[in-house]
């Protein structure tokens, strides 16, 4: 008998965040694309934290270089908060 599927707990455990990646974003945005750290929040739409088509190519070669994952400039787009895009960064590390 195969194992029970993962209830609701066990789900929003996965896909809590990771302190490195949260941390490491929060670099990337400041430290290399200079965007306002006090904007940075989780609900955070990338317009209000102030990304552009500039930040959002440059975030898209960062991401790729610092953890091996391809994650296109759509993919960042669509991510409609910074929460989200931390997400996805946690997804795509663990490949699923």
């Amino acid at each position: 008998m195969p194992p029970p599927s993962p209830g609701p707990a066990t789900a929003a455990a996965t896909h809590r965040k990771e302190p490195d990646v949260t941390g490491d974003l929060t670099r990337i945005l400041t430290d290399d694309l200079k965007l306002p750290a006090d904007r940075l929040t989780d609900d955070a739409s990338l317009d209000d934290a102030g990304f552009d088509s500039l930040a959002v190519v440059e975030l898209s070669v960062l991401l790729t270089d610092r953890y091996g994952i391809d994650i296109s400039d759509s993919d960042i787009w669509d991510a409609a908060t910074l929460g989200q895009l931390d997400l996805l960064i946690i997804t795509r590390r663990s490949g699923r």
